[in-house]
């Protein structure tokens, strides 16, 4: 019977401890949204820097020049689009485009903003280029209406673009990163 009543006690007193506990929290957060005081405050503040505390990271990338210079830019995919936030862009595009060339040698496409090239959307291909390309933007852009545009340019010193194919005009769209 002792250990009926031990156990007993024992659940109680765990079960007075948790009440004890969630009523301390339940009333330390009902006390801080009711004053609205400086520690929320403080905590907003430190929530809004956190939220600016990224970093964008990219590779060197094997043989991919830097800068990037286009030698040609797609016009058939050119779009405007507006932001209203200024920060860095995280840009996406669908794309179906080829071009080629001369001498022979493999293509860099990449997105570009306001004619400043996205190194981190870079794709090599000797084909062409089928599907969606992203890179987030170097430095922070102005809010406003930007154009965005796909450079190419020719993996082989000395050769030049000679022609592109657009087969499929895809989506663009842009996350602003505070």
């Amino acid at each position: 019977m002792k250990t009926r009543k031990t156990r007993f006690a024992k659940l109680l007193m765990n079960a007075g401890i948790a009440v004890s506990f969630v009523t301390a929290v339940s009333g330390a957060a009902f006390a801080q949204s009711e004053s609205g005081n400086a520690l929320s405050n403080v905590t907003a503040a430190n929530e809004r820097v956190s939220k600016r505390d990224f970093e964008v990271v990219e590779s060197a990338g094997l043989n991919v020049p830097d800068p990037l210079t286009p030698q040609a830019i797609e016009s058939f995919v050119d779009e405007n689009l507006v932001t209203t936030h200024t920060g860095r862009l995280v840009v996406t595009k669908s794309i179906d485009l080829s071009a080629t060339c001369t001498p022979a040698s493999g293509v860099l496409y990449y997105i570009m903003v306001d004619d400043t090239p996205i190194r981190s959307s870079a794709v090599f291909s000797r084909a062409g280029v089928t599907g969606q390309i992203s890179g987030v933007t170097a430095e922070v852009v102005p809010a406003g209406s930007h154009r965005i545009t796909i450079g190419e340019q020719c993996t082989l010193p000395g050769a030049t673009v000679s022609g592109g194919t657009v087969t499929l005009v895809g989506l663009t769209s842009i996350i602003v990163l505070p």
